[in-house]
């Protein structure tokens, strides 16, 4: 098992497919299962901040089969992620954890912009932050997004939540012979196009000196698996020797 250095400060990018359900919008399963990893993440000394997409309200792609431009249809996006937002809090919050939402644009009464020392502060004193709006610009991605909240709040470690264990050499759902990366440098990954992130992010991300975690999302718990052992994902970081201490 490699050695890990300690990240005590998470981004953890959500996508909104995630959190829905076979037959609805939510799974109440899989929210409960979330706020039971927060929960045990918190009492660890984590302290952890959301991206949250919102693929399970709105497809962008949608967006061609009902005649709606392309800025517009970000729009509805980002709105979209609100309500998954507001979902996140309270399902949170229901368990005794401490939450708040902070948004690219004002929603009176429910999630409010902050300045990155103010997010910093909140989660020193113990409250699960959840971006939400997206950057307030349409046309820009949710990596860019996650990339861009991971640099303001300072985060050890950025986690991006995905359908299948790690990073592969190539696509494990369509080939049985596809085998996991368990590390890998930024440089690797952009040479081999393993399409961890977009570029954008991925640059900022590699020129802030912030590692990317690649975990089977589908499962929270997975998350608190892979802060004990890396191998249970793919670890992504500025060079090897940050992996192994040396």
């Amino acid at each position: 098992m490699m050695t890990l250095q300690p990240f005590k400060r998470l981004l953890v990018k959500l996508s909104g497919e995630l959190l829905s359900g076979e037959n609805g919008v939510f799974s109440a399963s899989y929210l409960n299962e979330l706020s039971e990893a927060v929960l045990r993440l918190r009492n660890e000394g984590k302290q952890v901040a959301f991206v949250v997409g919102g693929g399970n309200i709105w497809r962008g792609r949608d967006a061609d089969l009902l005649g709606i431009n392309g800025t517009d249809a970000d729009y509805i996006g980002m709105l979209s992620t609100a309500v998954n937002g507001l979902m996140l809090k309270s399902c949170f919050e229901s368990r005794g954890l401490k939450a708040e939402l902070v948004s690219s644009f004002l929603i009176e009464g429910t999630a409010y912009r902050r300045h990155p020392s103010e997010i910093r502060n909140l989660l020193e004193n113990q409250v699960t932050v959840i971006f939400v709006g997206g950057t307030g610009m349409p046309h820009l991605t949710t990596d860019t997004l996650a990339a861009i909240r991971a640099v303001e709040i300072s985060a050890d470690l950025l986690v991006k939540l995905t359908k299948v264990d790690g990073v592969y050499d190539k696509d494990p759902i369509k080939y049985v012979d596809a085998c996991k990366y368990d590390v890998l440098t930024f440089d690797e990954a952009v040479q081999k196009s393993l399409g961890v992130m977009d570029l954008a992010a991925f640059a900022l991300l590699r020129d802030k000196n912030i590692p990317v975690a690649v975990i089977k999302g589908t499962d929270p718990m997975e998350l608190i698996a892979f802060l004990h052992d890396p191998s249970k994902g793919t670890l992504v970081v500025p060079n090897t020797e940050e992996v192994h201490g040396e």
